[in-house]
């Protein structure tokens, strides 16, 4: 079950779970010029209290207080990008959530749903209620979540080291030893960190995607020019070890990375199923549509007969004079 109160001004609607919204904060860019590269426009927390009603497991309309925050941003990119930095190190991933982009650090549950982040404190909500929610949230849009994320290896990488790399300020706190002349931002390139465990210790790891196959071979030679770097191309991808321990860790994690082009079939949507009611109403309306034009066409011959002088009898209005050519009496008079 859910139930929201109409939306105000603010972002979150002014009630939620049989609670009402008591008090409102917004929310400000931790990091200003990263945040402003990922498209954050708008944010805002609300404290939550009322009489709910708890079940068994206390997952519905819990009798508490309990807050909300909400990070509304550009695109599906730019929130799982922020959705990875707000994400606690402790995190541990939500695998029945409403979203495949989810994770619980104690009391908190972090989400990521289309261009919003979203944050639930004292409170773990429904899928159903989150679905619902989100309808309700000003300029909500949904998308599929990029295809980079899924470059990244998962073999011994470290939990919730990911970080989304979608221009030069985020390069240059993520992987600053990476110039953005040589990453080339203008083909519209992205890039995720990762931490990895290797067996001669950590490696550090980025993944740059680019558009194809023909602008990543031309920029590789930039990567394996620069000093201290290990780099390598495999498709439109070009993995680059940032710290190693040795040549030897850095090889195997590179050799991790693969490119495997995926294609999307579109399938042709289930017919609708047939509903009863729909059908008993269409024959109504048809034979509401019948009887109508034979009442107008009824009215309009009357109208006309009466016009006519015609009036409702027989058809023929008047008796035409009939001439007779009297040949079977011509004849029987011949000789």
């Amino acid at each position: 079950m859910f139930a929201f109160w109409p939306l105000s001004a603010a972002l979150l609607p002014e009630g939620l779970e049989l609670h009402s919204r008591k008090l409102t904060a917004p929310l400000v860019a931790a990091d200003p010029a990263l945040w402003k590269e990922y498209g954050f426009q708008e944010g805002e927390s609300a404290v939550y209290e009322g009489k709910g009603k708890a079940d068994d497991k206390g997952v519905f309309g819990p009798m508490k207080t309990f807050s909300v925050s909400a990070w509304r941003l550009r695109d599906s990119t730019s929130a799982l990008a922020l959705w990875q930095l707000l994400r606690p190190t402790d995190a541990k991933p939500v695998a029945e959530a409403a979203t495949n982009v989810a994770a619980r650090s104690g009391g908190r549950l972090l989400l990521a749903y289309g261009n919003y982040v979203l944050q639930f404190e004292g409170y773990t909500p429904e899928n159903e209620t989150v679905h619902q929610l989100v309808l309700h949230l000003p300029r909500f849009e949904r998308a599929a979540l990029p295809a980079l994320a899924g470059f990244l290896p998962v073999e011994a990488r470290v939990a919730n080291s990911e970080r989304l790399i979608v221009g030069p300020v985020g390069l240059e706190r993520f992987a600053g030893q990476v110039p953005p002349s040589v990453v080339a931002f203008q083909y519209d390139t992205e890039g995720v960190v990762g931490r990895f465990v290797d067996r001669d210790g950590p490696v550090d790891l980025v993944v740059f995607a680019y558009p194809n196959h023909q602008i990543a071979q031309k920029q590789i030679a930039a990567y394996q020019n620069l000093a201290g770097l290990t780099a390598s191309r495999n498709g439109p991808l070009v993995g680059v070890v940032l710290k190693t321990p040795n040549a030897d860790a850095a090889q195997r994690v590179l050799a991790q990375v693969r490119y495997e082009a995926t294609i999307t079939i579109n399938s042709k949507p289930a017919p609708p199923k047939e509903n009863i009611g729909d059908m008993i109403l269409a024959i109504a309306q048809l034979a509401g549509v019948l009887i109508g034009g034979a009442l107008v066409a009824g009215l309009l011959f009357a109208g006309i007969r009466l016009a006519t002088g015609g009036g409702f009898g027989n058809i023929r209005g008047r008796q035409e004079e009939v001439v007779s050519l009297s040949i079977d009496r011509d004849v029987s008079k011949r000789p």
